[in-house]
């Protein structure tokens, strides 16, 4: 019998990684999930950004990437099937681009290329005013959160989308607006891409239609494990 192949999980900016149960639970026959803490989002990963001490960690993407994949090597994961939310599809999409060769398959849920300016500023307007108790969340204090926000601002992924190699899934909610163009476009420049609207589902499809999720997500894995018989 085969070896279980890996699905790596990666979450959104205030969510945490056991959001993704019940899709790890759900998971078909030859796969196990193994959800991942992004780095750089809580006080334990201060080295993540190269902060100066007391002062929160600047957030780079590409540096994100990078030490996900080392946490790959410690876990002895070459090659994964990648599944990132929000945030978490951000850099899983910026690992594929980098990396291709450990990425068997990508998902990327509520992903962005390229945040509208409008939106972030919105939302960092909001995060400076509100409370920290309103706004810590996962684990990232509001300090941290701010940092993230602003590292991905200006971030432009879309050159990279069509050097992406792997299988790709792209989801989105039919109720995430702000992210329903940007996961269109992701489709359509990714050479191997299909999507998939999940009816009545908002920004956090995972938690919000946890079923209807793993209904589009299961059938794709499935589709894209590894054979050792012959070509997939």
């Amino acid at each position: 019998m085969s070896a279980a192949e890996t699905v790596v999980f990666l979450h959104g900016l205030g969510d945490r990684p056991d959001d993704w149960s019940h899709q790890i639970t759900a998971l078909p026959g030859g796969l196990v999930g193994v959800p991942l803490g992004i780095p750089g989002l809580t006080a334990d990963d201060e080295s993540a950004g190269g902060g100066e001490a007391g002062a929160p960690a600047a957030f780079d993407l590409a540096r994100a990437a990078d030490l996900v994949a080392d946490d790959l090597d410690r876990r002895g994961l070459d090659r994964v099937h990648l599944c990132g939310l929000s945030l978490g599809a951000m850099i899983a999409l910026r690992l594929a681009a980098s990396a291709p060769g450990r990425v068997r398959s990508l998902t990327l849920v509520a992903g962005q290329v390229r945040p509208p300016r409008r939106l972030m500023a919105a939302q960092l307007a909001v995060v400076r005013v509100l409370p920290e108790r309103l706004v810590t969340s996962g684990g990232a204090s509001k300090a941290r959160m701010l940092a993230v926000l602003r590292g991905v601002r200006d971030v432009d992924l879309t050159p990279e989308l069509r050097a992406i190699a792997a299988p790709t899934l792209v989801v989105c909610g039919s109720r995430d607006r702000a992210n329903l163009a940007a996961a269109r476009l992701i489709a359509e420049s990714i050479p191997s891409a299909t999507l998939g609207i999940v009816a009545g589902a908002g920004h956090r499809v995972h938690v919000e239609r946890p079923a209807a999720l793993s209904a589009v997500l299961n059938p794709f894995l499935s589709r894209h494990l590894a054979r050792e018989d012959g070509p997939r």
